[in-house]
């Protein structure tokens, strides 16, 4: 008799503490999504000065994922192009982009091209950001019907380089 009580006050229990409880859904059984760009900008203000002195260019390139069609754009830092009803806007160039202790260094040591760019779709700005030439696929706007890629950032070599470049060894 005690066991048969002891049970139905169990199940008693185990029923009326299930009864509305919320099921906590797992971490890995969330659905994935796109997490946020560390490298897009809201504000070019938090844009460093050496970048938009930088001499050069990049060709940005867009894919209509609908269409697979692809157009690409030359544009000058500091300038902006039309066309297709994009408006791209380059702000900012790096020979090798680095962030150390939040902050952005232009170091020329490594390879990393790299462009700060504004790109607006029939007047809405769609992405402000880093691109980087060797890393397409990682950061960038990439929406459910545009990807969009930085290729062939073009910069001149720098004096300093220049002077470097000259001095032979004895």
């Amino acid at each position: 008799m005690f066991l048969k009580t002891l049970l139905g006050l169990s199940l008693a229990v185990f029923l009326s503490a299930c009864d509305g409880e919320k099921t906590q859904e797992i971490e890995w059984q969330l659905p994935l999504s796109v997490p946020t760009d560390p490298h897009a900008s809201a504000k070019a203000k938090q844009l460093p000065d050496w970048a938009m002195n930088n001499q050069g260019n990049a060709t940005v390139v867009v894919l209509n994922k609908a269409t697979t069609r692809i157009f690409e754009v030359n544009v000058q830092n500091g300038s902006e192009k039309k066309t297709n009803d994009w408006s791209i806007q380059l702000q900012g160039l790096a020979q090798g982009l680095r962030i150390k202790d939040n902050t952005l260094i232009n170091d020329t040591s490594i390879s990393n091209p790299a462009a700060f760019v504004a790109l607006y779709y029939r007047d809405t700005l769609m992405y402000e950001g880093w691109l980087y030439q060797d890393f397409p696929e990682l950061f960038g706007m990439d929406n459910s019907h545009w990807k969009v890629w930085i290729k062939d950032v073009t910069m001149p070599p720098s004096s300093q380089e220049d002077d470097n470049s000259n001095k032979r060894l004895p």
